[in-house]
């Protein structure tokens, strides 16, 4: 009985309008389904993927520590346990448990040496052109970094939203396993769902990583402060679209900022920015199971983005640059990429 200002930070909810899908409702449902008093179970397990997972509920709560996904994730379990996914969502789970990865790619990426990582996301290895342009980043910074992906080698993020507890414990050890084989100090993260899933998530599932994670908007501000990259100026606009894990959970949103004025963008804030910033909706049966209210989150994000007009629009998350398309979004990295001064 709180006073329920959440709602109004809610994606899903500013997007569909429907108050069973807010963050107070959902906890109420929460709630009754302990107690045995909904009698509709499949409509529960509906409502528990009507969620973006985003944690804008989490950011403008007024209670300290509460994080009303944790008790999603719990229904989620449940759903999966009973075999009531959504459609898309159970199909991700499938296409997982046959390739090692949400999408079905099949090919291994390792190249180079030393004992700092990239780890490419299964969103950027599919999309190709994000790990190209770190390609020519490494290159150009004379940095030595062990660049691995692709395969059955994904931090597991699908199953776990998907309620696949046990599925995404394995998937958890199997990355332990391949981070330490390769003797890594230090992992460079593209990828924001992947960078929380392992420096978080993956310890309440009791896999701990001994190694230091970065995110590669972190990682490009550090080549450009300490010269080890040179690029030239534009004179053009952008918008940042701020990925909502990357905000929510890691905390990050001057860094990727810090790199657009370096390469000389005039950036133009949407209206939901930073600690504000609103969900891309993700793709299907991700982190919203639901096909329809990702949609509708989807053009809700690309209409507020629109509105800035600017002449580039960018971001720090691969899923976030496929699911915004309709934006012609880019990665940072691929930005940083573009206007690289070769010597």
């Amino acid at each position: 009985m709180c006073a329920n200002m959440c709602k109004h930070s809610c994606p899903t909810y500013l997007a569909t309008g429907k108050e069973t899908i807010t963050p107070q409702k959902k906890a109420r449902l929460i709630l009754y389904e302990e107690k045995a008093f909904l009698e509709d179970e499949q409509g529960f397990f509906d409502v528990m993927f009507q969620c973006a997972m985003c944690g804008a509920c989490k950011a403008h709560c007024i209670y300290d520590d509460f994080d009303l996904r944790k008790f999603i994730q719990i229904g989620r379990s449940k759903a999966f346990q009973k075999g009531m996914l959504p459609e898309e969502t159970r199909g991700r789970v499938e296409t997982f448990m046959k390739f090692g990865n949400p999408y079905g790619e099949r090919q291994l990426l390792q190249k180079g040496a030393g004992d700092l990582g990239y780890f490419v996301s299964c969103s950027a290895y599919r999309d190709q052109q994000v790990p190209q342009a770190m390609d020519r980043i490494i290159s150009a910074s004379k940095e030595q970094v062990h660049q691995f992906g692709g395969a059955e080698i994904c931090c597991g993020a699908p199953l776990y939203y998907a309620g696949d507890t046990e599925g995404f414990k394995k998937a958890a050890e199997k990355m332990k396993e391949e981070i330490e084989k390769r003797k890594l100090r230090k992992v460079i993260v593209d990828c924001p769902n992947c960078l929380k899933t392992m420096t978080e998530v993956y310890h309440s599932v009791g896999v701990d990583l001994n190694v230091e994670f970065i995110h590669t908007a972190e990682f490009l501000n550090a080549l450009l402060k300490e010269g080890k990259i040179k690029v030239n100026r534009t004179n053009t606009t952008a918008t940042f679209h701020d990925p909502c894990i990357l905000v929510n959970d890691i905390g990050i949103t001057t860094a990727p900022r810090e790199v657009l004025e370096v390469l000389g963008f005039e950036i133009r804030e949407p209206v939901y920015s930073r600690e504000d910033t609103h969900c891309c909706g993700g793709l299907p049966g991700a982190s919203i199971g639901d096909a329809k209210v990702a949609n509708q989150v989807n053009t809700m994000r690309i209409n507020e983005l629109r509105e800035t007009a600017a002449d580039v629009y960018l971001s720090a998350c691969p899923t976030c640059k496929a699911a915004l398309s309709d934006v012609d979004m880019k990665d940072i990295t691929e930005i940083v990429s573009e206007q690289i001064v070769d010597e």
